[in-house]
């Protein structure tokens, strides 16, 4: 009875990251209603995920509004560029429908879609980056981009599960409503852990490649 309530007891390791991610997704929720805050929402989520996967970290709140307050700027940006971004998507789509039919309206929609995706599976790991790492806007497209097209069987999986709330709610509203109490308490923090999980191995191999040069720097 007394080993049950040990907190390396796996049960209690794993109800104390449930209680971790329930933590994060309130907060992540509440934070975004302002909407122009989503971005520093996602990012204070993210680095909550991210503490998870690594064991590391000083409590859920604190993690997440250190990484609110320290990102807030270029995770807005981000955000906002994104969002119009998707806004002017939305409009293309509106125009092909009303004015344009046939093949060319297929394509024109088919390479808007590629288009979409192509910066959703950017944005899935900028974010992951920008928590981690102190660099520009810019640098962490780039790095981005790149890491986007050499993981792309773990980008697939990453964009998968970044769409999975708008795809659930787009092809079946019905279903989506359902499980809407679940992602009010755990679901995109849940989601945002998976992404977490696929990411360790890639950020383990940059950081173990940034290493020699640091070295290299520091003889220098």
């Amino acid at each position: 009875m007394k080993r049950l309530f040990d907190l390396d007891n796996p049960v209690m390791r794993a109800l104390g990251k449930l209680y971790d991610l329930m933590i994060a997704n309130v907060l992540f929720l509440v934070c975004s209603l302002p909407v122009v805050t989503f971005g520093a929402s996602l990012a204070g989520m993210t680095k909550v995920t991210q503490d998870i996967v690594r064991e590391t970290g000083s409590g859920p709140a604190k993690a997440f509004f250190r990484s609110f307050r320290s990102n807030f700027r270029q995770a807005t940006v981000l955000w906002l560029i994104l969002a119009a971004f998707f806004v002017c998507t939305i409009f293309d789509m509106i125009l092909i429908d009303t004015y344009l039919a046939g093949t060319v309206a297929q394509m024109l929609r088919a390479l808007l879609v590629m288009f979409a995706v192509v910066v959703v599976a950017v944005a899935c790991y900028m974010f992951p980056l920008l928590v981690r790492y102190d660099n520009t806007l810019i640098a962490h497209c780039r790095n981005a981009l790149i890491l986007a097209g050499a993981k792309l069987p773990r980008t697939v999986c990453l964009v998968a599960l970044t769409l999975l709330p708008a795809a659930l709610a787009y092809f079946s509203l019905a279903s989506f409503l359902r499980i809407s109490l679940l992602f009010s308490i755990i679901g995109f923090s849940g989601l945002n852990y998976l992404c977490s999980l696929l990411l360790r191995p890639v950020m383990a191999q940059l950081e173990k490649d940034q290493a020699p040069a640091e070295e290299q720097n520091a003889q220098a």
